[in-house]
């Protein structure tokens, strides 16, 4: 299995208090993956890992992540995009061209590549108004061009999908997927039936450990997932896909 990320002996203590450690953990290459796991169990916190901020023990494709990340090679979308710009969503998208230059330099995007994102995620009658004006999920899909413009060949999502209404979740997810010989995707996914059935590898973590690792199949069983978020959990399986749903507490 060719390794993606690889994070050896990674903790992150602030004050004293641990919220995430990690012995090992090794992530495919090639493949969609992603972070699942109760609210405060160290996602977030296992995805910014991911970028070295938290010290050294972590490797890209067997280099050094600092070194990937100064060739522009991770592309990254946080839960809060920075949206108080003097920027319409034209020339906010394009920022993720301009990762080499700095920012607020004059960096556009080949016109083919931004038309046909702006109309993927369906911006194109928004193209000319300022960024700060938009609604929640428009800005979110703005973010997530911005991030696809960097041509990166890693992207890592923090709950890429908050904010989006449905058909734009899915919209996102088929687009990825579509995808998948472009880049390899790492993302924090709150909603389980979308992590089974769009991911090809999950990370489970709880209380800053991870919990299991593996296929959707292995990892996802449903004893494990209602112990972990302290609620019965059934698993569906309907025309081809996978769905859960949370059940009454006994």
């Amino acid at each position: 299995m060719e390794k993606l990320f690889t994070l050896r002996n990674v903790r992150v203590q602030p004050r004293g208090r641990c919220i995430l450690a990690i012995e090992e953990l090794n992530l495919p290459d090639n493949q969609h993956i992603s972070i699942i796991g109760p609210n405060g169990a160290g996602k977030s916190t296992l995805l910014r890992a991911l970028l070295g901020l938290h010290g050294a023990g972590v490797q890209l494709r067997g280099e050094a992540v600092v070194s990937k990340l100064k060739k522009g090679q991770v592309a990254w979308v946080g839960q809060h995009g920075q949206y108080n710009l003097p920027l319409t969503v034209t020339e906010y998208v394009q920022l993720g061209c301009a990762h080499h230059a700095g920012w607020f330099r004059p960096v556009k995007a080949p016109l083919p590549q931004l038309k046909e994102l702006l109309e993927v995620f369906d911006l194109c009658d928004l193209a000319d108004q300022r960024i700060g004006s938009l609604s929640g999920g428009e800005q979110q899909r703005a973010n997530v061009v911005r991030a696809l413009l960097q041509n990166a060949s890693v992207l890592l999502l923090d709950e890429p999908c908050n904010h989006l209404d449905i058909r734009h979740q899915h919209r996102l997810m088929d687009y990825l997927r579509q995808n998948h010989d472009r880049f390899a995707v790492v993302m924090v996914l709150h909603d389980l039936s979308m992590a089974a059935n769009y991911s090809d590898f999950v990370v489970l973590i709880n209380e800053g450990q991870i919990v299991a690792a593996g296929t959707p199949h292995d990892v996802m069983q449903t004893q494990l997932l209602s112990e972990v978020y302290q609620w019965p959990i059934r698993r569906m399986d309907e025309d081809g896909k996978i769905y859960f749903r949370m059940d009454q507490a006994a």
